[in-house]
């Protein structure tokens, strides 16, 4: 065996010590900085993809020689008539859906006041639970060192109006947030291929530089715009089968659950598993019936299953080309993140790093890591 010292030395790659640390701060800032401008990232994003999603009428009425800022504003006009179409036709359901809401509530409160009793008078489960507690706490007291001061926690009261002016003000941020979107949407379907013939022309002079990055747009146009569609296939989908199933064993507004399924559904494993909970609970306060429940629930997993194992990976794989792990790791990342709007943009950015990875030579490994 020859000698460790002997072997030549030129062909080994050495090995910047200092670079390691750098990455890592750079990784934490981009991070922090991540987290700190979700404010602006996120409805930055949420116009950008819903301007993705318009994009294909606006440029096939631009292609009938009608100007640009009339086409989205044309865009805009159907978009609203077909809201207020599905709202006109979910009225009835709704408004019944709204009308039983009290009384959802009492049949909650009464399922947690028969928790605390059974049937024989004696206290329930919840009771004994409490009771235990309280005897814990009073041990604890008793036993407690000497000079250390018994706090009492005293139960704050429900107050009305702070809730109402935390739901008003939660309501105007929520419609002042869809204002701003709907604003930068508007303003990137009229600006068009604008901001993308000035990214190709930053990339530089070069001929083959200038291809590179003509094609990385074309191919996250393409991908983005193909996920939208799937997506939107599959949420109708979910909805027109979980209000079928609904329908069939006689739930109370099964077109306003199919709805929220639907929408739900966008959001990748946490919007299906709250939506079979919602299903499920409103079965049971409405039947009070294990078999009825059950089946309840069992219809929306019926409809989640297929979705998630049939649907999904048949439908996505021809869209996105990213495996399962990969979506799951970036739902989690941008989750955490972003909260709510990170599990709803985590695919969509994931599909465009695909797709530039994919077509950019020292990025091809994060293509192939992400890829099916």
């Amino acid at each position: 065996m020859a000698d460790v010292e002997s072997l030549p030395t030129h062909n080994i790659p050495k090995l910047h010590v200092r670079a390691g640390p750098l990455v890592i701060i750079s990784g934490a800032a981009a991070l922090f900085g991540l987290h700190e401008t979700a404010r602006v990232c996120v409805p930055i994003l949420l116009s950008l993809l819903l301007a993705y999603a318009l994009a294909r009428p606006v440029r096939r009425l631009v292609a009938w020689h009608i100007p640009r800022m009339v086409a989205v504003l044309v865009v805009y006009a159907a978009l609203a008539a077909a809201f207020a179409l599905i709202a006109r036709g979910v009225r009835d359901q709704a408004a019944g859906f709204l009308d039983d809401l009290p009384r959802t509530m009492i049949d909650i409160e009464h399922f947690v006041e028969d928790g605390r009793r059974s049937d024989a008078g004696t206290p329930g489960f919840i009771d004994r639970l409490r009771h235990s507690l309280d005897e814990e706490q009073r041990a604890a007291a008793t036993h407690a060192p000497a000079g250390v001061r018994r706090v009492r926690v005293v139960p704050r009261q429900f107050d009305v109006r702070a809730y109402l002016v935390r739901g008003l003000r939660s309501a105007l941020n929520a419609g002042l947030g869809t204002a701003i979107v709907m604003v930068l949407t508007f303003l990137m379907l009229v600006a068009g291929d604008l901001f993308k013939r000035k990214i190709v022309r930053l990339a530089g002079h070069r001929f083959a530089r200038r291809k590179i990055t003509v094609e990385v747009l074309q191919a996250i146009d393409d991908q983005i715009e193909r996920y939208l569609i799937v997506r939107l296939i599959i949420s109708l989908l979910v909805a027109g089968g979980t209000a079928v199933g609904l329908w069939a064993i006689g739930v109370d507004n099964p077109l306003v659950w199919g709805v929220i399924a639907g929408v739900l559904n966008v959001l990748p494993f946490a919007g299906p598993g709250l939506a079979i909970a919602l299903i499920t609970l409103a079965a049971f306060l409405q039947f009070r019936t294990m078999e009825l429940t059950v089946a309840a629930g069992a219809i929306a997993s019926v409809v989640a299953f297929i979705e998630g194992n049939v649907l999904t990976p048949w439908l996505a794989s021809r869209a996105c080309e990213i495996n399962t792990v990969a979506v799951f790791v970036s739902v989690l990342f941008w989750g955490w993140l972003w909260g709510v709007w990170g599990l709803l943009l985590a695919v969509p950015i994931m599909v465009a790093i695909k797709a530039a990875a994919d077509r950019i030579e020292p990025l091809q490994a994060i293509g192939e890591l992400l890829g099916e």
